[in-house]
């Protein structure tokens, strides 16, 4: 079997087969599936949720478009071409911020006029999601995605659309709750906890082990509310830099 290295990616060109005219695309975790985009995306969640991969890499020939479609359709990019002897290939990658914004589109498209909303990503760490009236944008945290699972991280995206249908002035109220759960929302609670623990850079722990987050150093001291109400220098939190703790 023959393989090639180019630049951080290695391609094994015996994957794709032509036989005469027809072309036959032969990528081993993907071709099976390829004709069903509901069991691409199935198979994509399991992969990128269970951490098996971190980008998926796939090689196509130039002018197999039907199958460039399908991979385009479930959020792979486009990358760099290369020749094999006189047939010319396309690089194609998949990674989880792809594949969510194919997820999120998808989900957007069933209930919105993609022409007039667009989906992004934002850098928040206090909040899961964002349904900007203004620029008709909606955004997930990058945090979120990170950490979250495809499902989860879907739940946030229906949260939003549902802000998108309902309009500004209805806020969380129960018009807007109907109108979520109507198109799939379960009302999950994401309460930033999950970032924190991940992203947060200043760590509290007080004499029982609770432990605190904090982005910002805190320039007070504070007191534990797990182990009592109020302030009690008995409950104090005592603070680390997250790269102290990592260090030891």
């Amino acid at each position: 079997m023959e393989t090639k290295e180019f630049g951080f990616i290695f391609v094994e060109l015996t994957q794709l087969c032509i036989v005469e005219l027809e072309m036959t695309y032969a990528d081993e975790f993907l071709a099976p599936i390829l004709g069903d985009e509901s069991a691409m995306i199935s198979a994509l969640t399991a992969v990128f949720d269970q951490r098996v991969q971190e980008v998926i890499h796939t090689i196509v020939e130039l002018g197999d478009e039907p199958t460039f479609a399908r991979l385009e359709n479930v959020g792979f990019q486009l990358g760099r071409q290369f020749s094999k002897g006189k047939t010319r290939f396309q690089r194609l990658t998949l990674d989880r911020y792809d594949f969510v914004r194919a997820l999120a589109e998808i989900k957007m498209g069933e209930h919105l006029d993609m022409n007039v909303w667009k989906f992004g990503f934002d850098s928040a760490k206090r909040r899961a999601g964002l349904c900007n009236y203004t620029s008709q944008t909606i955004t997930i945290s990058r945090y979120l995605v990170d950490i979250h699972s495809m499902d989860e991280s879907m739940q946030v995206v229906l949260h939003e659309v549902a802000h998108a249908i309902c309009g500004k002035r209805e806020g969380h109220n129960k018009k807007w709750l109907a109108t979520a759960k109507s198109i799939g929302y379960r009302a999950d609670k994401f309460t930033g906890t999950e970032i924190a623990e991940e992203t947060a850079a200043w760590i509290g722990t007080c004499k029982n082990g609770h432990r605190h987050y904090r982005y910002r150093q805190p320039s007070r001291m504070l007191a534990c509310g797990l182990c009592g109400k109020g302030f009690s220098r008995a409950n104090l939190i005592i603070w680390q830099h997250r790269d102290e703790l990592e260090s030891e």
